[in-house]
Formats: C-alpha cells, sequence, structure tokens
C-alpha cells in the first residue's frame, strides 16, 4: 500500500506527536486534530484514509461514536489506548470501517520503534491490517496479535500491578518519613532503580495511572492474586524453618526458568549503563583503570 493520509485525533499530545513524526518520515501525510485546533474530529474522518484515536480511553469511547458513522468501509479506525475491550466494542458498533485496536506499550520519550512491543487487537478488515503491521515491523517494532480480553488481562499485571506496587512504595516511603534523598544514601543499585521508578511515576500524568488500575476490569482479580502470593511469601520467609524457604523460593526460580539468567544479564547491563553514566558524571575512574 503506498502513501496514505492519517488523521490523528488528540495528535497535540505526546504520543500523538511522536506517532506524527513516524509516521510522516515514513513518507505518509499527517494531519492532527485536538480540542484546540481548527481541523475539527470530523474533518479528519472526512479526509483521511486511516483515522488513530490518540486519546484517554473516555474520550476515545465518545469520540469513536461521534465519528464512526462519517467513515467508509475503505477506511480505517484504530486506537492507541491502553485498555482495548471497551474501545474496540464502540468502534466496530459505531462504523463500518476496517477497525484495530493498538497499544504501543512504550512512552512519547522514546527515541525510535525499533525493539517496542506493540499490541494489535484485530477487529475487522485485513487490507488495512496487513499495512499497520507492516508499517510498525518496517520500524522493527515486535508485533504481537492478541485478543482484547486478554490484553486486557495481561495489562492488569503489566500496568495495573506494576503501578500498584510502585504507588505503594511511595507511600511505604511517606509513612516511614524516609525523604529520597535520605534512601539514596543507602540505597544498593537496585534500590536506586526502583526509586527512580517511584519518582518517574509521580513525575507524570497521574490521572493515566490511577485510570490504569482503576478502569481495568481486570484489575481486582491480578491484586487479589497478588495478596495472596504476598501472604505466603511471609509465611515462607518469616519463617524458623531455612530449608522451608529455600524450597519456596527454589519452586518459584523452577517456574521462571531460563528468564533467570536472562533477566540477570539484561539487569547488568542496565545497572552498568547506571553507574557509567554517574562516573562519567562526576569523573570517577572506571573500576581496574
Amino acid at each position: 500500500m503506498s502513501s496514505v493520509t492519517i488523521g490523528i485525533i488528540g495528535g497535540t499530545g505526546n504520543m500523538g506527536r511522536w506517532f506524527e513524526r513516524f509516521f510522516s518520515q515514513s513518507g505518509h501525510k499527517v494531519l492532527i486534530s485536538g480540542r484546540k485546533t481548527e481541523l475539527t474530529y470530523n474533518d479528519l474522518a472526512k479526509n483521511c484514509d486511516v483515522v488513530i484515536l490518540s486519546t484517554p480511553l473516555d474520550a476515545a469511547v465518545r469520540i469513536s461514536k461521534e465519528i464512526g458513522p462519517v467513515l467508509s468501509r475503505e477506511q480505517l479506525l484504530m486506537d492507541f489506548c491502553s485498555l482495548k475491550e471497551s474501545i474496540l466494542k464502540s468502534m466496530l458498533s459505531f462504523t463500518s470501517a476496517e477497525v484495530i485496536g493498538t497499544h504501543p506499550l512504550f512512552g512519547p520519550f522514546t527515541d525510535s520503534l525499533k525493539g517496542q512491543n506493540i499490541i494489535v487487537c484485530p477487529g475487522r478488515g485485513t487490507d488495512r491490517l496487513k499495512w499497520l503491521e507492516n508499517e510498525f515491523r518496517e520500524g522493527e517494532a515486535v508485533v504481537t496479535r492478541m485478543d482484547p480480553v486478554t490484553h486486557d488481562r495481561h495489562m492488569a499485571v503489566v500496568q495495573g500491578l506494576t503501578h500498584f506496587l510502585t504507588i505503594s512504595m511511595g507511600k511505604t516511603l511517606q509513612k516511614m518519613n524516609m525523604s529520597p534523598d535520605e534512601a539514596l544514601l543507602s540505597s544498593t543499585p537496585i534500590f536506586r532503580i526502583n526509586l527512580d521508578l517511584i519518582a518517574r511515576l509521580f513525575g507524570q500524568d497521574l490521572d493515566l495511572y490511577a485510570s490504569l488500575i482503576n478502569k481495568n476490569r481486570h484489575t481486582k482479580e491480578a491484586l487479589k492474586t497478588f495478596l495472596s502470593a504476598m501472604d505466603e511469601v511471609k509465611e515462607s520467609l518469616l519463617s524458623d524453618r531455612n530449608e522451608d524457604k529455600i524450597s519456596f523460593l527454589e519452586d518459584i526460580k523452577t517456574f521462571l526458568g531460563d528468564y533467570c539468567q536472562t533477566g540477570l544479564e539484561e539487569s547488568n547491563k542496565i545497572l552498568n549503563t547506571l553507574y557509567d553514566k554517574e562516573r562519567r558524571r562526576n569523573n570517577f575512574p572506571r573500576q581496574g583503570t
């Protein structure tokens, strides 16, 4: 498929701008529309081959109802929302156009698509689906097809549980009155990264993180499972029987399998990069030189 005209609703936001650059560099004409642009959502629906909803979930559902009937069967309506069940249902209900649910699993500060995960949830049609997957693969992304229910269940862990843990850790530091400056003085490399991730979350859009936890109907199930696991961990690791602790940990290690070594190697690279930057900033010599 040759060059197409792509319209991004919510294109003035960070992710919208990111994909405006990506598609423009791929040779496509890109139009953007936001709440304050002269170009309206309906303008995009009438004049673009592909219309992308790059807005929060509630807004995407509302806009899909508004512009869906304007689109023809030859056009594509797709989204970048973090949850897929409700937006896929809405897009399929209110348009005859081809429909694809898409979730780029990275943020707007990413340099390129290379190596980044993108989930694609097919909705209706195959021509635009093949085109879109090819566009992402040309950018060297890792593209995975997934049904929307499976996607949202995975996101309950990947996003919901992960952000829940980060927020809980931040609250723990607050309750213990341990400031970041104080914590850094006695931090290990791993804790330093965790502290950075806590600060990263609270330095961004708090409404987004609250929504990722609250609006995924599978989050409660994931949290219930986590709290049950936490009780088991507490009972085992606080036991007086050392053999029970080791057996408990070995059982988890067996489940993780070969990824234990992979994770060790990847995390070492992250830690080495972090402290190489720290050494250069402070003009410290590398160890052994």
